[in-house]
């Protein structure tokens, strides 16, 4: 490389080991391979000799966590590529709140906007790990775009992608290499033995390894290496050798101590993300390895994981632990359990299955069908959520119900009625009924207590917002997404009042792709943008009574009205339709069974719903898994 740039601390006079001078003479040459590796989706093309040129044209750098590259506002110095490592960005509001946007990951390029507008720097950009860039000047970029001209629809590209992504809700960089440290918490002690069970599921998706202390002494044949600091004149060539093995696999999985020691804080400046793995039966309160996050200048994304006994049938208290921490997400993973383990493995590499279901009123039943040939397939899901109806059918998914169950359940459903008519002071059910099946399907489940990760929408009219239920009682918060304005009475968490989700979002497609963080979604949408036409017996106005009496008498013709039930499900549905069609687009696939001719308040028809659900999602799915599998993205089970 041309020039060089170090953000360590500047070496110790004393004589470096021959380690130490081994590191440092082939550093040049790993660089040199690296940055090769880094650049070749924007350079394919280029020959040996100029890509020789470019290299001793580009600048390169190192940063660790809470390094600024830039900031928000600044002139424009240059373009940078990530050789490997992990960026963050932000934007600064007027009042000076500051708001993460993003994150930037190896392959990548950062600065773009200001290189090609000539204006100064739209976002800061900090290191949360120890990160190694590659800088081209800004003279030096637009002297190649010259020679190269390709490179600006290239670089556009990237722009494109990088804010497809974020439109979704997506924050962190496409699926790719992934570095984890792995922190014990409630004193575990066997987490090298999962570690290792992970880099076996990540395998599936790219060449994976763990790395303990002991491990990378020897393997890097540096003896007492592991626990050296900052301060140490041997640091430099611990991160060097630990960055360089981080480059020969596309996941790496850093085993820390179960207390504060420098390599657990080597392992944490190396990572992309942090996991706390914990033994469920164990004291919840953070763990002494845990208490090292807070030295770490830029919070690195933390996550945590409680791995269960293999008898475990249905997790409990994931409250207790998840209070004292703030994490982003959290897994469940019973020991031993293959399928458990694949399901984390997808999700930490990006490539997460989704299942969106939409509301629809009765038309929702078409949903578990959908749900029947998804099991039929063996079609893993990783996440599922809904609105409405769709919370609902999302929680038979979400409990892994075997499909005979889930037809049982709709049939109770059915004949035990969802309407319970009252004096329509607050809503024309007293809303009994509709409690005890959610209730009946969830029984006192926790959310967060669930193998399978879900979330449902409800609409908080107190505050005009809606509302992502990600904990707390299953029953309560799919009974709040079915609270239809004035057809059920809300549902009071504390001075709010909830109500149906669907006026909010009727198809969170949007709100899965934020949290499943994959492309990989399949949503089920039974809402038609376009009701079948009917006639009806009425002008601008009608009188209840009259309908009531030609329904009574025999000798008169029965008035043709739409139900009031059907006309608010119907406004609902409508009031974001156009958000829908937006929605629909974040889906890797879409399935919209044709339920026109079904009422939305005919919930007797479950079985003729269910059966158009399986028959219009079998062979989309079948194709959709074939394809998923053929790119290897997603595992078989």
């Amino acid at each position: 490389m041309g020039k060089t740039q170090s953000q360590t601390e500047e070496p110790s006079a004393t004589e470096p080991s021959n380690v130490e001078a081994a590191v440092a003479s082939s550093t040049p040459e790993w660089q040199r391979q690296q940055l090769a590796k880094a650049l070749k989706n924007l350079f394919d093309d280029l020959d040996n000799g100029a890509f020789e040129q470019l290299q001793e044209e580009m600048e390169w750098q190192r940063h660790s966590n809470g390094s600024v590259i830039f900031r928000q506002g600044d002139a424009c110095d240059g373009l940078y590529f990530v050789v490997n490592g992990r960026l963050r960005m932000t934007l600064t509001s007027p009042e000076g709140e500051e708001r993460v946007i993003g994150e930037i990951g190896p392959g990548e390029t950062v600065g773009e906007f200001a290189i090609m507008t000539d204006e100064p720097r739209s976002a800061t950009i900090y290191a949360v790990r120890e990160t190694n860039l590659a800088k081209i000047s800004y003279p030096v970029f637009w002297g190649l775009i010259g020679e190269y001209p390709a490179l600006i629809r290239k670089i556009t590209r990237n722009i494109i992608e990088r804010q497809q992504r974020l439109l979704k809700g997506i924050t962190g960089p496409p699926p790719g290499a992934l570095t984890i440290a792995l922190i014990p918490a409630g004193g575990l002690q066997d987490h090298d033995a999962f570690a290792q069970e992970l880099a076996t599921a990540l395998s599936q998706f790219g060449s994976a390894a763990a790395l303990n202390d002991q491990r990378f002494e020897e393997l890097s044949s540096m003896t007492g290496a592991a626990q050296v600091d900052s301060l140490d004149q041997a640091y430099p060539a611990v991160v060097a050798w630990l960055t360089e093995f981080e480059a020969q696999n596309d996941f790496v999985i850093f085993v820390a101590d179960d207390r504060p020691t420098p390599w657990t804080m080597h392992c944490l400046g190396q990572a992309d993300r942090v996991l706390i793995i914990a033994d469920p039966k164990g004291h919840p309160a953070p763990g002494p390895a845990e208490q090292m996050l807070d030295q770490l200048e830029m919070p690195v994304r933390t996550e945590l994981l409680l791995w269960h006994p293999e008898d475990t049938k249905f997790p409990v208290g994931t409250a207790a632990w998840l209070d004292p921490r703030l994490v982003h997400c959290h897994y469940h993973v019973r020991r031993g359990d293959k399928q458990h383990m694949a399901r984390l493995a997808r999700r930490l590499s990006g490539r997460g299955i989704g299942l969106v279901f939409s509301g629809g009123g009765a038309r929702g039943f078409a949903q578990i069908g959908v749900y029947r040939a998804i099991l039929e397939l063996g079609i893993p899901i990783d996440y599922v959520g809904g609105t409405s109806i769709g919370s609902l059918m999302s929680a038979n998914v979400a409990r892994e119900l075997p499909y005979a169950a889930v037809e049982n359940l709709a049939g109770w459903s059915a004949q035990y009625k969802v309407t319970d008519f009252t004096l329509p002071f607050t809503a024309l059910n007293s809303s009994e009924h509709v409690t005890k099946i959610c209730q009946k399907l969830c029984f006192d489940i926790m959310i967060e207590d669930l193998w399978v990760p879900f979330f449902c929408i409800s609409s908080n009219l107190s505050l005009a917002e809606p509302v992502v239920h990600t904990r707390g009682l299953m029953w309560r918060a799919v009974r709040a997404s079915m609270a239809i304005p004035g057809i059920y009475t809300p549902v009071m968490e504390g001075d709010e009042v909830l109500v149906d989700g669907g006026p909010m979002n009727n198809f969170p497609t949007d709100v899965m792709a934020s949290l499943c963080e994959s492309d990989y979604l399949v949503g089920v949408h039974v809402s038609p943008n376009r009701e079948r036409k009917r006639q009806y017996d009425f002008d601008t106005s009608l009188s209840g009574w009259r309908v009531l009496f030609s329904r009574l008498n025999p000798f008169v013709k029965s008035l043709r009205s739409p139900s009031l039930f059907g006309t608010i499900q119907r406004a609902m549905e409508i009031s974001s339709v156009h958000q829908n069609r937006t929605r629909e687009k974040l889906v890797d696939l879409l399935i919209e069974p044709d339920v026109q001719k079904f009422s939305s308040t005919d919930f007797s028809a479950f079985r003729g719903l269910a059966e158009v659900g399986y028959q219009t999602a079998l062979e989309p799915l079948r194709d959709w898994r074939q394809r998923r599998l053929k790119n290897n993205e997603t595992p078989e089970e």
